[in-house]
């Protein structure tokens, strides 16, 4: 389950030999600092030095009204000027392309509905939201959307996420998804989607995810949170994207949580009958505010947003020590079944074959966070 995954590779005292820790010795960032800005924008003719045409571009006009022609407020793009100060960041080809692009999130929870929020203000062309919850009581402390008023029971997930998406973008199609993982509709909507982010609370489901999405060579990340014990927390990113990592190949599976999660329950009880009850069965469910899963919820948008625009490729592992803090990096291994003997081959990895598990099917335990 998360509560191990954070740890089980790099311990959160130590750090992880393997990784680095990102821009350590780059100077802070700050508004108030005096630096060179770069937008990317149609060439223009070289300003005047003149004082007297100070705060003007070569044909006389303001840098207001410059602005606004680049935005779009003057009829020269067909982006609405909402997305000015995206542009400013990844021009109008970069916002052309996430506006072209259908994401589906896959457990929409306290790491999900943070995520579409970003995911709607980045201006998306789809969002398919899928979970097979409603809000409950304990979903209120970090529930982004979710309203004082909102009725519980009665409020499923997805369409409060539908909700918030319209809410800051009536234009953006949502195709809220009513299910479990392990359904047709669900492996279907994967496979139309362009991104694919999970959300999921165990490693059983992100492995089945991780395998479909590398089947049909989808960009797929997935997020984490954890306080595996008091005092420590943090969360995790991991990005697969054109064959160069995944959680298998990351080191961000726990075996022993897929084989649980696979497992029928004679098999559970058979193990239970010679190991004894494994840890993960009594195991509670753990601390989870929206600050922390507020980060890894931007980090993968973050990683979402440079690969989609183009600025650079994504990190493939981004690990968030709250508690210290930090953030470091890892690279994936080159030779993983899953990035290259399977990637874009449906047939030869068979990921339907989950949907002919009955067990998996009636399971109804809680996935995501």
């Amino acid at each position: 389950m998360a509560r191990r995954l954070l740890l089980r590779r790099s311990p959160w005292a130590a750090g992880d030999r393997a990784a680095h820790v990102v821009a350590a010795q780059e100077a802070p960032l700050s508004r108030h600092r005096r630096r060179e800005v770069r937008v990317r924008r149609p060439a223009l003719a070289q300003q005047s030095e003149d004082p007297a045409s100070a705060g003007r571009d070569c044909r006389g006009q303001s840098r207001a009204q410059t602005d606004q022609l680049f935005s779009g407020r003057l009829g020269m793009s067909d982006l609405p000027a909402r997305y000015d100060r995206n542009i400013r960041l990844f021009g109008e080809e970069g916002q052309s392309k996430l506006r072209a692009t259908n994401v589906a999130v896959i457990g929409v929870g306290g790491l999900g509905s943070p995520l579409v929020q970003h995911l709607a203000l980045l201006g998306v062309s789809g969002i398919t939201p899928v979970d097979d919850e409603e809000l409950d009581e304990t979903n209120r402390n970090r529930f982004v959307g979710a309203r004082h008023d909102d009725p519980v029971p009665g409020s499923p997930k997805v369409e409060l996420a539908a909700r918030l998406v319209h809410e800051i973008d009536p234009t953006i199609r949502v195709t809220p998804v009513r299910a479990s993982l392990i359904s047709e509709e669900v492996f279907a909507t994967v496979k139309q989607a362009d991104w694919v982010f999970g959300c999921f609370d165990e490693d059983g489901p992100r492995a089945i995810l991780n395998e479909l999405c590398a089947a049909y060579a989808k960009s797929y990340i997935d997020l984490a949170s954890d306080v595996p014990e008091e005092g420590v927390y943090g969360g995790r990113i991991c990005v697969a994207w054109q064959g160069g990592g995944c959680l298998h190949c990351l080191d961000a599976l726990d075996p022993r949580d897929v084989e649980a999660y696979l497992s029928t329950d004679a098999e559970k009880a058979g193990r239970a009958a010679i190991y004894g009850v494994p840890v993960e069965v009594v195991r509670e469910t753990g601390p989870s505010v929206s600050p922390i899963n507020g980060v890894a919820a931007a980090l993968a948008a973050t990683e979402f947003m440079v690969a989609v625009t183009g600025m650079r490729e994504p990190q493939r592992l981004i690990n968030y020590y709250g508690h210290v803090p930090k953030l470091t990096t890892a690279k994936p291994k080159p030779d993983c079944y899953y990035c290259k003997g399977i990637r874009g081959k449906p047939q030869d990895a068979d990921a339907e074959r989950f949907l002919r598990m009955p067990h998996l099917r009636e399971r109804r335990r809680k996935q995501t966070r």
